[in-house]
Protein backbone atom coordinates (compact mmCIF):
# COMPACT_ATOMS: atom_id res chain seq x y z
CA UNK A 1 0.00 0.00 0.00
CA UNK A 2 1.51 3.27 -1.10
CA UNK A 3 1.62 6.41 1.02
CA UNK A 4 -0.57 9.24 -0.16
CA UNK A 5 1.69 12.25 -0.21
CA UNK A 6 0.46 15.75 0.47
CA UNK A 7 1.10 18.49 -2.11
CA UNK A 8 4.82 19.30 -2.04
CA UNK A 9 5.63 16.33 0.20
CA UNK A 10 8.35 13.83 -0.73
CA UNK A 11 9.63 10.59 0.82
CA UNK A 12 13.09 10.96 2.36
CA UNK A 13 13.63 7.57 4.07
CA UNK A 14 11.75 4.27 3.95
CA UNK A 15 13.08 1.46 6.16
CA UNK A 16 12.22 -1.59 8.26
CA UNK A 17 13.19 -2.00 11.91
CA UNK A 18 16.59 -3.51 12.60
CA UNK A 19 16.41 -7.34 12.57
CA UNK A 20 18.15 -7.61 15.97
CA UNK A 21 14.92 -8.75 17.75
CA UNK A 22 14.86 -11.77 15.42
CA UNK A 23 18.11 -13.18 16.89
CA UNK A 24 16.31 -14.93 19.78
CA UNK A 25 13.62 -16.57 17.62
CA UNK A 26 16.22 -17.73 15.08
CA UNK A 27 18.35 -19.39 17.79
CA UNK A 28 15.19 -20.94 19.27
CA UNK A 29 14.25 -22.16 15.78
CA UNK A 30 17.57 -23.98 15.38
CA UNK A 31 17.13 -25.60 18.80
CA UNK A 32 13.60 -26.70 17.86
CA UNK A 33 14.86 -28.18 14.59
CA UNK A 34 17.57 -30.10 16.47
CA UNK A 35 15.16 -31.43 19.11
CA UNK A 36 12.48 -32.23 16.53
CA UNK A 37 14.99 -33.99 14.26
CA UNK A 38 16.29 -36.03 17.16
CA UNK A 39 12.75 -36.98 18.23
CA UNK A 40 11.71 -37.96 14.70
CA UNK A 41 14.92 -39.93 14.21
CA UNK A 42 14.36 -41.78 17.46
CA UNK A 43 10.75 -42.63 16.55
CA UNK A 44 11.80 -43.88 13.08
CA UNK A 45 14.18 -46.50 14.50
CA UNK A 46 13.22 -50.14 13.85
CA UNK A 47 14.33 -51.31 17.33
CA UNK A 48 11.85 -49.27 19.42
CA UNK A 49 10.47 -50.71 22.66
CA UNK A 50 7.31 -52.74 22.11
CA UNK A 51 4.97 -50.19 23.73
CA UNK A 52 6.28 -47.34 21.55
CA UNK A 53 6.64 -49.40 18.35
CA UNK A 54 2.91 -50.11 18.07
CA UNK A 55 2.19 -46.33 18.29
CA UNK A 56 4.92 -45.44 15.77
CA UNK A 57 2.54 -44.79 12.81
CA UNK A 58 0.60 -42.30 14.96
CA UNK A 59 3.50 -40.72 16.85
CA UNK A 60 5.59 -39.81 13.79
CA UNK A 61 3.00 -37.47 12.14
CA UNK A 62 1.91 -36.05 15.54
CA UNK A 63 5.48 -35.18 16.57
CA UNK A 64 6.18 -33.77 13.09
CA UNK A 65 2.99 -31.65 13.17
CA UNK A 66 3.70 -30.33 16.68
CA UNK A 67 7.29 -29.47 15.71
CA UNK A 68 6.10 -27.55 12.63
CA UNK A 69 3.44 -25.63 14.60
CA UNK A 70 5.86 -24.69 17.38
CA UNK A 71 8.46 -23.64 14.79
CA UNK A 72 5.94 -21.41 13.01
CA UNK A 73 4.86 -19.87 16.33
CA UNK A 74 8.38 -19.25 17.61
CA UNK A 75 10.06 -18.19 14.33
CA UNK A 76 7.38 -17.43 11.73
CA UNK A 77 5.25 -15.10 13.84
CA UNK A 78 8.10 -12.71 14.86
CA UNK A 79 9.42 -12.78 11.27
CA UNK A 80 6.02 -11.75 9.87
CA UNK A 81 5.66 -9.05 12.53
CA UNK A 82 9.11 -7.66 11.65
CA UNK A 83 8.44 -7.81 7.90
CA UNK A 84 5.16 -5.91 8.33
CA UNK A 85 6.78 -2.91 10.08
CA UNK A 86 7.89 0.17 8.14
CA UNK A 87 9.27 3.54 9.18
CA UNK A 88 8.77 6.29 6.60
CA UNK A 89 10.16 9.80 6.90
CA UNK A 90 8.74 12.36 4.51
CA UNK A 91 9.47 16.04 4.24
CA UNK A 92 6.39 16.71 6.45
CA UNK A 93 5.60 13.56 8.47
CA UNK A 94 7.07 10.64 10.40
CA UNK A 95 5.00 7.50 9.72
CA UNK A 96 5.04 4.07 11.37
CA UNK A 97 3.14 1.30 9.59
CA UNK A 98 2.73 -2.12 11.17
CA UNK A 99 0.89 -5.34 10.43
CA UNK A 100 0.60 -7.73 7.52
CA UNK A 101 -3.06 -8.81 7.48
CA UNK A 102 -4.48 -6.07 9.65
CA UNK A 103 -2.51 -2.86 9.13
CA UNK A 104 -2.20 0.08 11.51
CA UNK A 105 -0.55 3.42 10.86
CA UNK A 106 0.70 6.15 13.18
CA UNK A 107 1.64 9.57 11.78
CA UNK A 108 3.31 12.57 13.39
CA UNK A 109 3.63 15.92 11.66
CA UNK A 110 7.24 17.05 11.88
CA UNK A 111 6.06 20.50 12.92
CA UNK A 112 4.54 18.94 16.08
CA UNK A 113 7.85 17.48 17.31
CA UNK A 114 9.38 19.58 20.05
CA UNK A 115 12.30 17.30 20.92
CA UNK A 116 13.98 14.10 19.72
CA UNK A 117 15.69 11.59 21.99
CA UNK A 118 17.49 8.33 21.29
CA UNK A 119 17.82 5.30 23.56
CA UNK A 120 20.21 2.40 22.90
CA UNK A 121 20.92 -0.80 24.75
CA UNK A 122 24.30 -2.54 24.61
CA UNK A 123 23.38 -4.87 21.74
CA UNK A 124 21.70 -2.02 19.87
CA UNK A 125 24.87 0.08 20.13
CA UNK A 126 26.84 -2.79 18.61
CA UNK A 127 24.60 -2.89 15.51
CA UNK A 128 23.84 0.86 15.37
CA UNK A 129 20.10 0.61 16.02
CA UNK A 130 18.03 2.18 18.80
CA UNK A 131 14.76 3.73 19.87
CA UNK A 132 13.84 7.19 18.59
CA UNK A 133 11.49 9.07 20.93
CA UNK A 134 9.58 11.98 19.43
CA UNK A 135 8.41 14.33 22.19
CA UNK A 136 5.24 16.15 21.17
CA UNK A 137 4.88 18.24 24.34
CA UNK A 138 2.06 18.12 26.88
CA UNK A 139 3.39 14.75 28.17
CA UNK A 140 2.86 13.12 24.79
CA UNK A 141 5.58 11.12 23.07
CA UNK A 142 5.85 8.33 20.52
CA UNK A 143 8.65 5.75 20.43
CA UNK A 144 9.98 4.20 17.22
CA UNK A 145 11.74 1.00 18.31
CA UNK A 146 14.70 -0.73 16.67
CA UNK A 147 15.31 2.05 14.13
CA UNK A 148 18.35 1.04 12.02
CA UNK A 149 21.29 3.47 11.96
CA UNK A 150 19.58 5.53 14.66
CA UNK A 151 22.06 8.44 14.60
CA UNK A 152 21.75 8.88 10.82
CA UNK A 153 17.95 8.53 10.92
CA UNK A 154 17.75 11.17 13.69
CA UNK A 155 19.94 13.50 11.60
CA UNK A 156 17.55 13.09 8.67
CA UNK A 157 14.58 13.92 10.90
CA UNK A 158 16.36 16.99 12.31
CA UNK A 159 17.28 18.13 8.80
CA UNK A 160 13.68 17.68 7.60
CA UNK A 161 12.40 19.69 10.58
CA UNK A 162 14.94 22.42 9.81
CA UNK A 163 13.67 22.64 6.23
CA UNK A 164 10.05 23.23 7.27
CA UNK A 165 8.65 26.71 6.64
CA UNK A 166 9.45 29.01 9.57
CA UNK A 167 5.88 30.31 9.97
CA UNK A 168 2.89 28.11 10.80
CA UNK A 169 -0.71 28.94 11.69
CA UNK A 170 -2.10 27.56 14.96
CA UNK A 171 -5.61 28.47 16.08
CA UNK A 172 -5.50 31.60 13.94
CA UNK A 173 -2.30 32.92 15.57
CA UNK A 174 0.95 33.28 13.65
CA UNK A 175 3.80 31.46 15.34
CA UNK A 176 7.43 32.19 14.54
CA UNK A 177 10.00 29.44 14.91
CA UNK A 178 13.43 30.65 15.92
CA UNK A 179 15.74 29.57 13.03
CA UNK A 180 18.54 28.80 15.51
CA UNK A 181 16.37 26.13 17.17
CA UNK A 182 14.94 24.87 13.87
CA UNK A 183 18.46 24.06 12.66
CA UNK A 184 19.15 22.23 15.92
CA UNK A 185 15.99 20.15 15.61
CA UNK A 186 14.17 21.70 18.56
CA UNK A 187 11.20 23.89 17.72
CA UNK A 188 10.32 26.75 20.02
CA UNK A 189 7.31 29.02 19.69
CA UNK A 190 7.91 32.66 20.50
CA UNK A 191 6.19 33.81 23.65
CA UNK A 192 4.42 36.86 22.21
CA UNK A 193 1.33 34.94 21.21
CA UNK A 194 0.86 33.71 24.79
CA UNK A 195 0.65 37.29 26.04
CA UNK A 196 -2.30 37.90 23.73
CA UNK A 197 -4.24 34.89 25.07
CA UNK A 198 -6.95 35.50 27.73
Amino acid sequence: MRIRLLPGERVLVRTRPNPLPLAGPVVAGFLLLAVGGFGLGYLARPDLPAGVAEWQPVLLPVVFGVAVLVFLWVVGRPLLRWAGNRYVLTSMRLIHRSGTGRRSEHQINLSAISQLQTDQGLMQRMVGSGTLIADLGFDRAHAYRHVPQIATFKDYVVQAIGELPLTRMFDGVDMEIDPQYARGGTLRVQQEWRDTQP
